[in-house]
């Protein structure tokens, strides 16, 4: 388990000494104040960890509790400056708050990382809708599109990106730039893309993703085509798999992994399509609505590593980064910004996720397959921890004693409710590697 000693030294210094030589590199802070970088960071992110719709007011409060004197307007003022100097403190952040440790869990440590990607969209004030615009019709005028990737093995937020509220899942490849050997990319079918899962292939890593319907399929043997519902129905177990080909242009190899899903769940699935058919004037046709019977899946992860039960298994650890987006909209508040001017809504959207990243980096060593942390828990009980992080920031003996009762208190009164009837994704991959040993 993670010493929290190796962790406070790191937070001290964000908050401190790396905040001030952003400052002053972004130019926010020019000559001294007591308000300098390292007092503002803690005023504006700490200010929103204790209270996630804190007002100007709220804000004051707390910088006040930093020692730090200043008005509503003094602050407005610093926020409308702000913006250059958190959003690199928000990338120092991301690359500093890395966990190490992967998961006990030999399955998953097959892989050199776990990355999962996805997508979620804030709505904004109208001020930024030419810097973000909407997806028009009934949504908002102005969103932005939160591109998060996680880093499962290891617990990281490994990028968080901004994009127009209008930009598609598929045109997004920021989490392949630098493609990791020996990594696992899982994403949903809003980024099903032949061309994203050729270069994870070919950079020697791993795709696991649902599989487009809409997509050409041949059989891998004889490379004639498939007629994707026949073959279906030509297979009258609950579950199997075949190699096969799929893309028009250039054939892509790969598993393709197939489990019926129990009645309740396909009539479910009817019943949302047609819901989302009425929404957008259409009628669901009776192919798409036959074809929800199954969970059809796509990989290139050989059957040596991961068994067929195991990609179905594995694939619902896509719903971690669910989590991630509660946490960020939820509870952190950053579908709710207060200000309405542009400055002070890109300021707060910055200020939160840095507090988003110093949460994840607290909670992720604190994992494993027994009683897991609940994300709401640990952060009540951060909240509740704001006013000692705060006057601890500048002691590090005092930090880490800090950060050892807040560790404390996750262990006794942060885990999640034991569940009866089913288990959570770390037990079923634990009960399965025990079944297998």
């Amino acid at each position: 388990m993670t010493d929290i000693s190796t962790l406070a030294p790191k937070i001290q210094t964000f908050f401190n000494q790396t905040a001030n030589q952003v400052a002053r590199a972004t130019r926010f802070v020019e000559r001294a104040s007591k308000l300098n970088g390292a007092m503002f960071l803690q005023t504006l992110t700490f200010g929103f960890l204790n209270d996630p719709e804190a007002s100007l007011s709220g804000l004051v409060e707390t910088s006040h509790d930093l020692d730090v004197t200043i008005t509503k307007q003094g602050l407005q003022t610093r926020i409308t400056e702000a913006v250059p100097f958190l959003k690199e403190m928000f990338q120092q952040g991301l690359l500093l708050f890395r966990n190490t440790l992967p998961l006990d869990l030999k399955l998953l440590r097959q892989f050199t990382a776990i990355f999962i990607t996805d997508g979620s969209t804030v709505a904004l004030p109208d001020v930024l809708k030419d810097e973000f615009p909407g997806c028009g019709g009934d949504g908002p005028d102005a969103a932005v599109k939160m591109q998060l990737t996680f880093e499962f093995l290891r617990g990281v937020i490994a990028g968080i990106t901004f994009q127009s509220g209008r930009s598609p899942d598929q045109s997004y490849a920021g989490d392949l730039q630098a493609i990791l050997p020996g990594a696992l990319y899982l994403t949903d079918l809003g980024y099903f893309v032949l061309a994203r899962f050729r270069a994870i292939d070919e950079q020697k890593a791993y795709f696991l993703s649902r599989f487009d319907t809409k997509t050409a399929l041949f059989d891998a043997a004889t490379g004639e085509p498939l007629d994707l519902l026949a073959w279906l129905r030509a297979h009258p177990e609950s579950q199997f798999e075949q190699e096969v080909l799929i893309g028009c242009q250039e054939h892509l190899h790969c598993r393709m992994v197939v489990v019926r899903v129990p009645q309740e769940v396909a009539d479910q699935r009817r019943r949302r399509a047609y819901e989302t058919a009425r929404r957008k004037g259409r009628i669901p046709s009776e192919r798409h609505l036959e074809l929800l019977n199954w969970s059809i899946f796509i990989t290139n992860v050989p059957a040596t590593m991961l068994s067929l039960q195991q990609v179905v298994l594995l694939y619902s650890v896509r719903w971690q980064v669910e989590l991630l987006f509660k946490l960020c909209k939820s509870e952190c508040a950053l579908a709710r910004v207060a200000g309405r001017r542009r400055e002070r809504v890109l300021s707060e959207l910055y200020a939160k996720l840095i507090g988003v990243v110093v949460l994840q980096f607290l909670l992720a060593p604190y994992r494993d397959h027994e009683r897991e942390l609940s994300i709401v828990k640990g952060v009540r009980i951060i909240q509740h921890h704001v006013a000692r992080l705060i006057t601890s920031m500048g002691n590090l003996d005092q930090l880490i004693e800090t950060l050892q009762n807040l560790v404390a208190r996750f262990l006794k009164n942060g885990r999640k409710d034991k569940r009866q009837k089913r288990l959570t994704t770390y037990q079923q991959i634990h009960a399965m590697e025990q079944s297998l040993a």
